[in-house]
C-alpha cells in the first residue's frame, strides 16, 4: 500500500458495494473511498417491511460478514426467515421437504442485511442520489478515470467529474462501469418474474401459511414456477416465473399495463398462465394480487420484468483503474442461491487484494483471475438449474436435485 491511500469509489450500495465498504471500515488501515448510489438513503423504517430473503452461505456471505466483524449481530437478526424448503407439483401436491441445512445456510431479509451493513460504514462514506452516467479516462492521469455524474434530482444540480485511482462498479445488472471493461452484455434467460408481497399471512390466510411453509417454497409445472419465501411481518413474498422465448412478452401482451385486479382474473383464468393449476395455488395468486391491490398508488402496476444473465465462463482482459464485483461482473438468474453470495465473496476477496499491500493495479488484475473460474462454477449452476426448473416434466428433476443435494428426509435421517 503506497503511503497515501489510493482514491477509491465504489459504484452502487447493493450486497456487493455495502460489503466491500465495511469490510475496508473494518479494516485499521486507511482506506480512502466513497460509495456512489442514485437512490434516496433508505429510511430508518425500510428494515421493517417485507423484502426477498437470502440465504447466506459458509464459504462465502458468512465468510465475508466475519470478515465485517458483523457475524454476532447476524445472528441475532436471522430468525426472522426459516430454512424449511417445500416443493410442490402445480396441482399443489408436495413432492419434496426438509426442515433446512441446519443453520449451514441461514436466511436473512434483503432489507435487514442491506441496513446491517449500512450501519458498520460511515455516514459520509456514502454519497445517495449521485447517479453516474459513465465514466471515462482522466486526461494526463494514466490509469486513473473521471467518473461523470447526471443532475442530482433533490438539488437540480449537476456533480462535479471526479478523478479516481479505482472506480469499482458494483452497480448491478446494467452497469455503467462494464463497457470501458469489455463489451459483453446481459442477454435474457428466457424467464419473466412477477412479484407479489402478502403481509400477516398467517393471520389472513392460514390454509396459505399451511401451504408454503416457514422458509422456501416452490411449485413447478408447464415450464413456470410460483416461488415463495417467508419474512419480516409474518410475509411471503410470491414470484411467479412465467417462460416464454421472448424478451418483450410482458409489454407486447398487456400484462405490463394491467391493474393488480385484471392481472389476477388473467393469471387465474389464461390457460397458459394458471387456469390448470391447483386451487389452493391460485387461492395463493389470487391473495397475492389482492394484497397489491391494497398497498399499489392508483397509477401503479406489479413488479414485473424480464430476468437477465451474463454467459457463464465469460471473462476480460485487465482496464487499469476498473474493476467489477457482483451482479455488474457475474449477473445470473436466481435459481441456485449464489447471485449474492458470490457477489459477498467478490467484496472480500477484492477487500484482501487492495489491503494486501502491492501494486494497486497488480492486485486487482490478480483478484479479477481468482474471480473468473469461482463465478463459471455458480452461474453455470444458476442455468443449469433453469433448465431444470423449467422443464417440460418438471418438478421431477428438481425433486431430483434436491433430494441428491439437500438433507434427507426425516423418516430417513
Amino acid at each position: 500500500m503506497p503511503s497515501t491511500p489510493p482514491k477509491i469509489a465504489i459504484l452502487g450500495a447493493g450486497p456487493a458495494g455495502l460489503t466491500l465498504a465495511s469490510l475496508l471500515s473494518a479494516s485499521s488501515t486507511l482506506i480512502n473511498y466513497t460509495i456512489f448510489d442514485l437512490r434516496l438513503r433508505p429510511s430508518p423504517d425500510t428494515v421493517n417491511q417485507p423484502s426477498g430473503s437470502l440465504d447466506l452461505h459458509q464459504k462465502s456471505g458468512l465468510l465475508a460478514l466475519k470478515g465485517c466483524r458483523l457475524y454476532e449481530k447476524f445472528e441475532q437478526l436471522k430468525a426472522e426467515c426459516g430454512e424449511e424448503m417445500k416443493l410442490s407439483d402445480k396441482y399443489g401436491t408436495l413432492q419434496y421437504s426438509d426442515e433446512g441445512s441446519n443453520g449451514q445456510r441461514p436466511e436473512i431479509a434483503r432489507n435487514t442485511l442491506t441496513q446491517l451493513l449500512l450501519d458498520s460504514i460511515p455516514s459520509d462514506s456514502i454519497k445517495w442520489e449521485h447517479k453516474a452516467n459513465s465514466v471515462s479516462p482522466a486526461p494526463g492521469h494514466a490509469g486513473k478515470w473521471c467518473l461523470n455524474f447526471a443532475s442530482n434530482p433533490s438539488s437540480n444540480k449537476q456533480p462535479e467529474p471526479e478523478i479516481y485511482d479505482l472506480i469499482i462498479g458494483a452497480d448491478g445488472a446494467w452497469s455503467k462501469i462494464r463497457p470501458p471493461i469489455t463489451n459483453i452484455k446481459p442477454h435474457f434467460s428466457g424467464i419473466h418474474c412477477m412479484t407479489l408481497t402478502i403481509p400477516h399471512l398467517t393471520a389472513t390466510s392460514p390454509h396459505l401459511a399451511s401451504l408454503i411453509g416457514t422458509g422456501s417454497y416452490a411449485a413447478c409445472g408447464d415450464k413456470k414456477a410460483i416461488m415463495t419465501q417467508r419474512g419480516s411481518l409474518d410475509s411471503a413474498r410470491i414470484y411467479l416465473m412465467l417462460s416464454s422465448p421472448s424478451e418483450t412478452w410482458l409489454h407486447d401482451s398487456g400484462l405490463d399495463k394491467m391493474s393488480a385486479e385484471e392481472l389476477k382474473k388473467e393469471l387465474l383464468s389464461s390457460p397458459q398462465l394458471f387456469q390448470t393449476w391447483g386451487s389452493e395455488l391460485k387461492d395463493l395468486v389470487a391473495a397475492g394480487c389482492d394484497a397489491e391491490s391494497l398497498s399499489l398508488g392508483p397509477d401503479d402496476k406489479i413488479d414485473m420484468r424480464p430476468l437477465y444473465t451474463l454467459p457463464p465462463g465469460h471473462t476480460w482482459t485487465h482496464v487499469p483503474g476498473l474493476t467489477l464485483i457482483g451482479d455488474a461482473a457475474h449477473l445470473m438468474t436466481p435459481f441456485a442461491g449464489e447471485g449474492v453470495n458470490a457477489s459477498m465473496l467478490d467484496a472480500l476477496e477484492l477487500s484482501r487484494a487492495i489491503l494486501g499491500g502491492g501494486g494497486l493495479d497488480e492486485v486487482v488484475k490478480g483478484y479479477e483471475e481468482g474471480m473468473f473460474p469461482r463465478a463459471k462454477v455458480v452461474m453455470e449452476e444458476s442455468w443449469n438449474n433453469l433448465g431444470i426448473i423449467f422443464a417440460e416434466d418438471s418438478p421431477r428433476g428438481f425433486v431430483e436435485f434436491f433430494k441428491s443435494h439437500g438433507p434427507p428426509p426425516p423418516s430417513e435421517q
